[in-house]
């Protein structure tokens, strides 16, 4: 648990927007990668409660207040923000980082993929097809899988730590390790520099910081697909449970009739 790490907000959640007018994906400032998405800004809004309660429980935080919101920052893009994709580098993104919240972030994006590590090793039928998850994405079919929906996230902690142009070569095929890998090498990037340099790649911009929040994102994001993939095998009788470590059953799945 990383209960200690983060300052909970009293009353008001400040929120980060990227829009192509399509749909709205916010992220929470105050807790790295934690996101909300809707059609319209006000239906992402009316997520907050929910997502702030699952990623506090998440880290060992028991709380149910109802939080105020505050807009700090829009972000107009061309991406496919249906979809989920996303270029936004946050305002809190940029500039120093002391030791104690580097220390912080990296410490939560390796309790991050342990809890997405466990959604995956727990579930049993990992090669089940989920037949409603089968359309187009920006990155090319959507995963029907929960072994497709780890492929990917595995592979993506790669795509990650090339956002800081270093090289580095990838011999690593264990999830773990790949992390552990990338971690270390954005240590030295941080001993070296700080969260000073801004890496512009294919005409977006990264700092460590959104690196790190990406990660824990890319999980939450990946690790609730492969829930709703749970949920709806215990509906259909397929498994009668299953384990949800980051507690997204705080959300409201639909169900298979709906």
């Amino acid at each position: 648990m990383l209960k200690n790490l983060f300052v909970v907000p009293i009353d008001t959640i400040s929120i980060a927007f990227e829009t192509n007018g399509k749909g709205y994906l916010g992220f929470i400032i105050e807790l790295p990668g934690a996101f909300i998405r809707g059609r319209t800004e006000k239906e992402a809004l009316s997520k907050v409660n929910q997502e702030v309660k699952s990623y506090l429980k998440w880290l060992g935080i028991e709380e149910n207040l109802d939080y105020n919101t505050n807009v700090v920052q829009r972000h107009q893009s061309s991406l496919m923000v249906e979809d989920a994709d996303s270029e936004i580098l946050l305002n809190t993104d940029k500039g120093t980082m002391s030791d104690e919240e580097f220390r912080n972030l990296i410490d939560l994006v390796r309790y991050s993929g342990e809890t997405f590590l466990k959604i995956y090793n727990d579930a049993k039928f990992k090669d089940w097809v989920d037949e409603a998850r089968i359309r187009k994405t920006f990155y090319g079919e959507n995963y029907t899988t929960i072994q497709g929906i780890f492929g990917h996230v595995k592979r993506c902690q790669y795509y990650y730590l090339s956002r800081t142009k270093i090289p580095f070569e990838t011999k690593e095929e264990d999830f773990v390790k790949i992390r552990e890998f990338c971690l270390n090498k954005i240590k030295e990037l941080y001993r070296k520099d700080n969260n000073f340099l801004i890496f512009d790649i294919d005409n977006e911009l990264w700092t460590l910081k959104k690196i790190l929040r990406r990660f824990v994102w890319h999980d939450r994001i990946h690790g609730k697909a492969i829930t709703r993939i749970l949920a709806k095998q215990k509906q259909l009788g397929i498994i009668d449970k299953y384990e949800d470590p980051f507690y997204f059953a705080l959300h409201s799945f639909p169900s298979i009739e709906s």
